[in-house]
């Protein structure tokens, strides 16, 4: 549907568009973030906004601190954007232009392999829906990314919506590959002034969320290709730091608004009702059934949840199923859900 709404933008008539913002992020983007008391003021603000939201979802207050970390990396990051070279052209261009394409698909997959059944369906509703806000945000807030004044200079003239697009430090890899592949493809783009906000950003976000609540090494890889994301995008002057805070809060919003319905997955996967993952399906029987969970029983761990409702998010499914047979724990679960679910129970069949 996004590709969609992104594919037919110039089809809308110019007359009845939006006027086109070519400086408001650019000032935006220095008075939020540029080292003054105003900017810093409001880098605490968005830190304690980001802590807060956090520990809101898991009520863990360790973990809640990276959440009140973006606006001080994003501003690390940025530092280090302004030295160009061969080596880091590549770099950057891995993460903009390759792995950002592959790795929803790549997430997903591991999502259907390691996660409670059922989160895959939840990633795609969440990776849409931010996606979707994102592109309806781009038609109807118009604004000019780092490249417009790069490429027409200063004071920025206006913006109009016959303005072809630019490939922007792209340009460089193409000249390493020997090819016009990104030059042809941003002067095509049929939205040019989609600076705000950052689906590449949103992107990686999105598989971090996920991700990150069942491993804990890939909180670690995920949470570098972000940082690795937002460097790259910076460095090919293809977003502002405002426009990647934007692609964060556009994906934590959607990521909130299904986060029950992940507990409610995953504590039907702990009492055994909705049956295993896809490792598990696919080598049921055999010794490597559990073999990612680092133990003999059955169970594994999540990161993003909390011990203090009783529920560490460490369980066994053998425990579990017992106690719930014993206490009638299942029953008053289902009833929680409001669903019917027919279970065969292993014991009677």
């Amino acid at each position: 549907m996004f590709t969609g709404l992104c594919s037919t933008a110039y089809r809308i008539d110019a007359s009845i568009r939006p006027q086109i913002r070519v400086k408001y992020l650019e000032d935006a983007d220095h008075r939020l973030f540029d080292i003054t008391l105003p900017g810093l003021f409001m880098q605490i603000m968005l830190s304690v906004c980001g802590y807060s939201w956090m520990y809101a979802l898991t009520r863990r207050s360790k973990l809640s601190i990276l959440a009140a970390l973006p606006p001080f990396l994003l501003n690390i990051l940025h530092a280090g954007t302004h030295n160009l070279c061969g080596p880091l052209d590549v770099f950057a261009w891995l993460s903009y232009g390759v792995i950002h394409f592959i790795s929803p698909f790549l997430a997903a997959f591991w999502l259907w392999l390691f996660a409670s059944p059922g989160v895959v369906s939840i990633f795609a509703w969440v990776f849409g829906i931010q996606n979707c806000l994102g592109i309806i945000t781009h038609l109807s807030f118009p604004t000019a990314a780092p490249w417009y004044g790069d490429q027409y200079g200063y004071p920025l003239p206006p913006g109009n919506y016959s303005m072809p697009g630019s490939a922007a430090g792209l340009v460089r890899v193409d000249e390493v590959l020997g090819t016009h592949i990104y030059q042809n493809a941003f002067k095509a783009s049929p939205l040019v002034f989609g600076a705000f906000p950052s689906l590449h950003g949103a992107f990686s976000c999105c598989c971090f969320f996920f991700v990150a609540r069942y491993s804990r090494k890939g909180a670690f890889i995920l949470g570098f290709y972000v940082s690795w994301q937002w460097f790259s995008t910076m460095y090919l002057r293809h977003h502002w730091r405002i426009d990647l805070l934007g692609g964060l809060i556009y994906s934590a919003f959607a990521f909130s608004i299904f986060y029950r319905s992940l507990q409610r997955m995953d504590k039907a996967y702990a009492l055994g009702i909705s049956g295993g993952n896809g490792w598990q399906r696919l080598w049921e029987g055999t010794r490597l059934q559990y073999w990612f969970e680092g133990k003999s029983e059955k169970g594994y761990e999540m990161v993003m949840e909390s011990s203090e409702d009783g529920w560490s998010g460490r369980t066994s499914v053998d425990q579990t199923d017992s106690e719930g047979r014993a206490g009638d724990l299942e029953a008053a679960w289902l009833e929680d859900l409001g669903a019917t679910w027919k279970v065969k129970d292993p014991v009677l069949s």
